[in-house]
């Protein structure tokens, strides 16, 4: 996705995030709807449980709409709905007592992100498994790190105050991941030299 399509998009969202603050319905079912399978997936990586999935979104979503008139202007629709889906997820979990397990985080698809085409015109499915084994061997923080840099593009300094750690760590640990999977995979230099392009 280049800058000028993600500019565009993101002063789309802030439109509708504006509109949606002064009561207008249409464009909270649009934002709903915009980012609802976003936060489904990112869900996926705390808990198998689709049913807390869709009950942490509800609540969410529910109390959103309560509280727009108090809601203030984001620099990121996504950041803010990730961050404010991610405590009540948290919340939800404690809730049902359902401990978030190692067993309940998927590995990262590729499906419907940049990485996925441009692995497809390298020749692909050889390359897609390789990448998809050697994620599901990381350890469950660097994994749902490189799924908010890379998957929800959230910059560094975002992904921090997300997880409530400093960005130097998260720096780090975006290092460790990707030098791990080098390690394990001669092929992801492909790869890792087109991400930090």
């Amino acid at each position: 996705m280049t800058n000028r399509i993600k500019s565009t998009q993101s002063l789309q969202e802030q439109i509708l995030w504006n509109r949606f603050r002064e009561g207008d319905e249409v464009a909270f079912t649009q934002l709903s709807k915009q980012f609802y399978k976003t936060l489904v997936h990112y869900g996926g990586k705390f808990t198998s449980n689709s049913q807390i999935i869709e009950d942490a979104i509800q609540d969410l979503l529910i109390k959103l709409w309560l509280r727009r008139a108090s809601l203030t202007e984001v620099e990121s629709v996504k950041f803010y709905l990730l961050r404010a889906f991610r405590n009540q997820l948290f919340k939800t979990l404690q809730t049902f007592k359902a401990v978030p397990l190692e067993e309940d985080f998927d590995d990262i698809h590729f499906e419907d992100s940049s990485e996925s085409s441009f692995i497809a015109e390298e020749s692909s499915k050889n390359i897609l498994h390789k990448i998809s084994s050697s994620l599901q061997q990381l350890p469950e923080r660097q994994r749902e790190i490189l799924y908010l840099r890379f998957y929800q593009d959230l910059r560094v300094e975002e992904i921090a105050q997300l997880l409530q750690i400093k960005p130097q760590s998260v720096s780090n640990t975006i290092q460790r991941a990707l030098a791990t999977i080098r390690e394990n995979w001669e092929f992801f230099l492909i790869i890792f030299s087109w991400i930090l392009s």
